[in-house]
């Protein structure tokens, strides 16, 4: 009987989790949140753990200026993506974006990074 009951709960347990396997959860960045980088960083690599496309993505100073992006919102589901930044100073940043997986939850994300120079 102990064995039934574990064997369900164990298979109620999946089948609740199955949803969150399918969304597309951000695995590495090649920015880490709040680092601290002696010189500017030239693009952001992110990947993610199952196929997603980016569907937004902005990046600001600390005064909360937007600096222009060459980026289009991605239409290709893919587990890694490279977005090149523009020359960068001194200063603060914040580099959010939003993805969307292939079940169509949409998950946000953000790094927070400041250029230090030498």
């Amino acid at each position: 009987m102990k064995t039934r009951l574990l064997a369900a709960l164990f298979a109620a347990a999946m089948l609740s989790a199955m949803p969150a396997f399918a969304h597309g959860g951000m695995v590495e960045t090649s920015i880490h949140d709040n680092a601290k980088l002696p010189q500017a960083p030239v693009d952001f690599k992110v990947t993610f753990e199952h196929p997603s496309a980016i569907t937004s993505m902005m990046l600001m100073t600390a005064d909360k200026k937007m600096i222009g992006l060459d980026f289009k919102p991605s239409k290709a589901l893919g587990t890694e993506f490279t977005i090149p930044l523009p020359q960068l100073g001194k200063g603060s940043y914040t580099l959010s974006w939003k993805s969307m997986a292939k079940d169509g939850h949409a998950m946000p994300g953000a790094v927070r990074f400041t250029v230090t120079g030498n």
